[in-house]
């Protein structure tokens, strides 16, 4: 297959390297799993095509057994076939937080916390939506806040 288009560029690089999500602008020999995205953009295949979704764009990520639905901000969804343990991996931990087994959010996304009785929390996100914050990712949404006070008290 001649790699004369963006397109074919694109399918040559998923069929070499299988149904994955990648990140990048350059196609390096070595793909470390700890590489830290150089782009701003996923690139993901769902439903036979080839979706470039800016990374900005998602507000959060479900997961749906070996399925990933990517929520948009603009009210759009793409579900692809990836382990949300791996697409965490692959996310700036500064930018995405990891707050129950089926969810990521968007940090810029996050306009609330809600404590619930069980010392779960409740995410509220800009758009409305709610989703829950398992204990067992409680402090990684606690140190978020610890350093988001700081920030404001330095400011």
């Amino acid at each position: 297959m001649r790699v004369d288009s963006p397109r074919n560029f694109a399918f040559a690089i998923i069929r070499r390297y299988g149904n994955t999500v990648w990140m990048g602008t350059a196609v390096n020999a070595d793909f470390s799993e700890n590489r830290q995205p150089a782009n701003n953009r996923l690139i993901i295949k769902s439903g036979g095509r080839v979706i470039f979704v800016p990374i900005d764009e998602i507000n959060w990520i479900q997961a749906h057994a070996n399925y990933i639905r990517l929520h948009l901000f603009q009210g759009e969804s793409h579900l692809f076939r990836q382990q949300i343990s791996k697409i965490a991996a692959q996310l700036d931990s500064t930018r995405f937080i990891r707050i129950h087994r089926s969810f990521i959010v968007n940090v810029s996304r996050i306009r609330e916390l809600q404590p619930c009785n069980s010392g779960e929390f409740i995410v509220l996100l800009q758009d409305g939506k709610e989703l829950p914050c398992s204990r067992t990712y409680r402090r990684a949404l606690q140190g978020l806040y610890r350093l988001a006070t700081r920030r404001q008290s330095m400011c």
